[in-house]
Order: structure tokens, then sequence, then C-alpha cells
């Protein structure tokens, strides 16, 4: 008995927990706007022929923006389920806010790493590595 008692005490105190972390969180992120989906700093067609501008515009226009859209969503069912005190939501919710964060972040990075030609994007390896693959 003694050792049931301390579990749902322990629990209690986890779902406390969690509630006020996620409290915080969603404080925080209601003082922030929406997250949005960057502008490349080059067309879509501006890395051809390595990258065609029909795949740009759907990595981008489509796959990419769909995480932005999700996360969106993630953050809006944190504060619903913060306010609820819906724990399992929380949890839920945070899932969702790492994944889509994550491939948000990840995209925005990698259309940095990008260039076209003009700008030093794209061309062949010289020297040992361009022998190399030659």
């Amino acid at each position: 008995l003694l050792c049931a008692q301390d579990s749902r005490e322990q629990l209690r105190i986890m779902q406390r927990f969690a509630l006020r972390t996620a409290r915080a969180a969603t404080s925080r992120a209601a003082a922030r706007t929406k997250f949005t989906l960057p502008a490349l700093g080059y067309d879509y067609g501006a890395l051809e022929p390595v990258i065609s501008g029909q795949i740009m515009e759907l990595h981008h226009s489509k796959h990419h923006n769909t995480y932005v859209t999700n996360l969106n969503v993630a953050t809006e069912k944190l504060a619903e389920a913060t306010a609820a005190g819906d724990v399992t939501g929380i949890v839920a919710a945070q899932g969702a806010i790492k994944f889509n964060g994550g491939g948000h972040l990840n995209h925005s990075i990698f259309w940095q790493n990008l260039a076209p030609q003009a700008d030093g994007g794209g061309a062949p390896p010289t020297g040992a590595l361009g022998a190399a693959i030659d």
C-alpha cells in the first residue's frame, strides 16, 4: 500500500512539473508570432542545372512549408493542452514541436547553404578532389 501511494504521489508531482514547464513554454510562445517559411535568397531556377527549379519549388513551397504549418498547429495544441491541464496532450504536442521544429530549422539552414553559380555555388571541385572525381 505504501508503494502504491508513493507511486501516485510521484505521478502527481511529475504531472505538476510537466504542467508548470509547459505553461512557461506556452507563455513564451504566445508572445511570439507564428513561424513562417523563409524566403530564398535566389530564384527557384537559380541552381539549375544542378537542381531543377521545379524540384526547388516543390521542396521549398510544399515540403518545407508543411513543417512550418505543422509546427504552428503543434504550438497551438500545446497552448490548448496546457490551458486544459491535459498532460497527455502536452506530451503529444511537444513531440510534434520537436519533429516539425527540427524539420523547419534543418531546411532553413539547408537553403542558406545553397548558392547559384554566380554567387560562388555549384562550381565543380578543383584540385585533387576534382581530379579524383574526373
